[in-house]
Parts: structure tokens; sequence; C-alpha cells
């Protein structure tokens, strides 16, 4: 382990940002770091170890984004086509006031997160952020149905037109049913079959069995917003909704989700196996927006535009983290963090159970293996 991880990690626990936390760094198969410090959760007795399981909360996103993906090469959803053909419900969606949009979205907006569809903290205008917290998804999931989060989400306020606005939100979560109703299967099903049993994910899923829930990973009681929002996932209880979140659902370990970042790393390929083609993965992987649509300024720092389900470092701009151009990052609120950069065959996790100081510590992530 290198000095920089070390202390960045002793750090974290010291100031209690973390119980426990787990990083991998890696380079054309060569491992460059690995770290486990800390403990399991608060209380614990227990050592953070390399099985534990950690909810990945926005990290399911770019899974799901390269489900959808290779759906689109076989020819069971088209990137441009208005989401109404796939789910009826998005028919009549409107902006504030009633005015409908000047286009649809797309599949590629919530590829992209320029659908509209967004979080309640991510509305500019506080009427379109009063109607949208009425629902507040992020606080009930996963325990919402799916048929009445989509209905909710079709007629309440569009944040923004179509295609013109970075607004970080529902998009893969309804993206996810997409890819399911494409399948004719469970979005858990689909991900498994598509893209879990070809990497060897076997710890990767929406739900924990209850003799694994002692794995879990969790975060001091003082961080109050993730103990308010992260704990249901990959907990179904009895008698209430439940929805495969396609947006923050999956539950998995530190090198299960490896599997996942090493297969981008090397350009999509697992072994002699394409996952997907090498013409779609430069689309997955290069800018989408516009010049004119402002990025993932509020979740990357400046010197980011956005892909098909990443970040994506541009060559210009000055960056809050040493990001190489063409470097692909994203991360979840619940402390989970990921960097690749596939044209050096790279990549650097670091999963830990930490939302109130996330940010900070995942470009200090970052930094710290800058000198790995």
């Amino acid at each position: 382990m290198s000095a920089a991880i070390e202390r960045l990690l002793a750090y974290q626990i010291e100031a209690r940002h973390t119980p426990g936390a787990l990083v991998h760094v890696e380079r054309g198969g060569m491992l460059l770091a690995r770290a486990a410090a800390g403990l399991l959760g608060p209380g614990s007795q227990e050592a953070m170890h390399d099985d534990a399981l950690f909810r990945l909360a926005s990290l399911t996103k770019p899974v799901v984004s390269l489900a959808a993906l290779m759906q689109v090469e076989q020819g069971l959803l088209e990137l441009d086509a208005p989401l109404a053909g796939y789910l009826p419900a998005m028919r009549d969606l409107c902006l504030l006031g009633g005015v409908a949009p000047s286009r649809p979205p797309t599949l590629r907006d919530l590829l992209r997160h320029t659908s509209g569809f967004a979080y309640e903290t991510e509305f500019r205008e506080a009427a379109q952020r009063e109607i949208a917290l009425k629902d507040d998804f992020g606080a009930r999931m996963p325990y919402v149905a799916a048929d009445d989060f989509l209905a909710r989400l079709a007629v309440r306020p569009l944040a923004a037109e179509p295609g013109r606005a970075f607004r970080y939100g529902y998009s893969t979560d309804v993206l996810g049913q997409i890819v399911a109703a494409a399948d004719g299967a469970s979005l858990g099903e689909v991900l498994r079959r598509r893209i879990f049993e070809p990497l060897g994910m076997s710890q990767t899923g929406f739900e924990v069995p209850a003799a694994e829930h002692g794995r879990l990973a969790a975060a001091f009681a003082a961080d109050s917003a993730w103990h308010a929002r992260v704990p249901g996932y990959g907990l179904r209880r009895e008698g209430r909704p439940w929805m495969e979140c396609g947006g923050a659902g999956l539950v998995s370990t530190l090198d299960d989700f490896a599997r996942f970042a090493r297969m981008i790393a090397r350009g999509g390929r697992h072994g002699d196996t394409r996952l997907i083609s090498e013409s779609l993965f430069v689309e997955m992987t290069r800018n989408q927006l516009p010049e004119d649509v402002d990025g993932p300024l509020g979740f990357a720092g400046a010197g980011f535009g956005f892909g098909l389900g990443f970040a994506v470092r541009l060559d210009y701009g000055a960056p809050a983290m040493p990001c190489a151009p063409g470097e692909l990052t994203w991360s979840g609120i619940s402390g989970t963090a990921l960097f690749v950069h596939p044209g050096e065959q790279w990549f650097a996790l670091c999963f830990s159970s930490n939302m109130a100081s996330r940010m900070m510590a995942r470009m200090e992530f970052r930094r710290a293996v800058a000198q790995v």
C-alpha cells in the first residue's frame, strides 16, 4: 500500500468519516495498490475484509447503462428513440406549467442525464422542487412499486427541456425498467445473464440473503443522511413494495466490482470476449453533452463532460482531481468511487460507508492514487 493511500485511510477513520474502507488500484492486470482499513461498521469488532458487501448506490448506473447499450447493439433498443415507445406512461411529459417540451426525452437522454428526470435536490426552481419533494423517491427507495414510480414521475414537471441540461436523477431508474422490459425479465436477471455471469460477479445483486446480512458495511450513526437513504438497498422487507432500482440498488464486493472495472479498463473486453463492440464502447466513453449544456460540475468538479454512463475527463478545463483526458469516473452517495482510464488499462476503486464527506473523500482518494 502506498504511503499516500495509507495516510488518507488513516485520516478518514480517525476523523470518523467512515468506520472502514477497501482500496484496489490496478494497471494492465498488475496490482498497484490494495488496502483494507478499519472496521466493517460502527461498534463492530470485525475488521474490514475483502468479503464485505457494499451498497454501490450510483455505481449501479454504469452497470445498467452497459446492459442497455448491449441491447442497443442487438437492435432491441435505439439510442435516439423517444421513451414513450418503450414506456407508454411517458407519453405526455410536461415542463412546469403544463407546457409540452420541444421534444420528448430519448434513451440517449437517460444515459447522459439530460432527460429532465431529476432528483428532488437537482431542481433549480423552488416551485419545481416543491412538487418533486411530495414524492421524494430518494427517501423511499427501494420500497416503491415500479408502476407507481413511473406513473408519478411521468406527471411531475421535467427539470429542464430534454437534451438541454444535465440534471442528475432518476434517468437510470427509468432506463432499468426499459432494460428489463426489452429482455422480458427482471432487471436483476438481465444483469446476471448479460454481465455478472460472464464476468464472474457472483456476489453482486439487488438482494442480500438473510444469512449474509452480517457482511454488509455500514456508516457511523452520526452520518444521518446515509442512514436515511442507503440501508434499505439490498434488504427486501415483507409486506412492502420492492423495486430493483437501476440507479442505486446493487450490492457488491470490491473484488466483484473490480471485475466490472477491469472490463471497462480493457475497452469492453473480458478475456477474449467482448461485452460491447469497440465502436459502441467509444460512444459510451466519449462526452455526449453539447457544448452549451452544463455537465456534472457538482459531482466531478470542473473539466468533465458525461458519456453514456460515466463522467468523462475532457481535454480542457481546470479539474479538481488529477484525472487525465479520457478518464472515466463515477461514485455513489454510500461512499463508493470508481476511476478508470481505458487508454491506460488502469482503474482505482475505493469502497467505504460515508455519505457525509464523500465528495472530499473521493477527490482526496484520486489525488492519493496519483502517487501510486
